[in-house]
């Protein structure tokens, strides 16, 4: 099954695509998407939405997988601004007709390392040991944390591993 994972945000929205084997996972495909702060936000979330709509195009996932919200009460323009890019990624997985499923950073954290409060130095550490890959490898966190989301989702979904 191949299940995309999208850690979203307006500055740097983190993909990864996993396929799922009989013993763990296969990384199809992974990087982010960067936008220019000097845009304005049309052009952000455009950029974020052919970027993404490329890689649907191209991979066909049968999933797709998106963090939640999470908003600290001290930054509403924040959450606000992701709300947009999430609003975007939601809008592709409907018309690409791709499942859609989310789940919260904590779950996600206990799923992967046993503590709903790792850090993302211990999230990266654990995707690099999971590909077996160097420090960095990914790029930004950004990155892993979407591999995280994808690889939780299988997890959750007791995902049948087939060769």
């Amino acid at each position: 099954m191949l299940i995309l994972g999208i850690d979203p945000g307006l500055n740097i929205t983190g993909y990864g695509l996993i396929d799922t084997k009989a013993h763990g996972f296969i990384l199809k495909e992974a990087g982010h998407i960067k936008t220019d702060v000097k845009d304005g936000l049309p052009k952000r979330l455009a950029k974020i939405y052919a970027s993404l709509s490329d890689i649907l195009d191209k991979y066909k996932p049968e999933v797709l997988v998106l963090e939640k919200l999470y908003s600290h009460y001290k930054h509403p323009v924040t959450a606000s601004l992701l709300g947009h890019a999430r609003g975007v990624i939601c809008m592709l997985a409907e018309q690409k007709k791709v499942s859609f499923f989310e789940y919260s950073a904590t779950r996600v954290k206990k799923i992967l390392t046993g503590s709903g409060h790792a850090s993302k130095l211990q999230m990266q550490k654990m995707i690099e040991h999971t590909f077996e890959t160097k420090n960095d490898f990914f790029g930004p966190a950004d990155t892993t944390d979407a591999i995280s989301l994808a690889i939780a989702h299988a997890y959750i979904m007791r995902v049948n591993f087939v060769k």
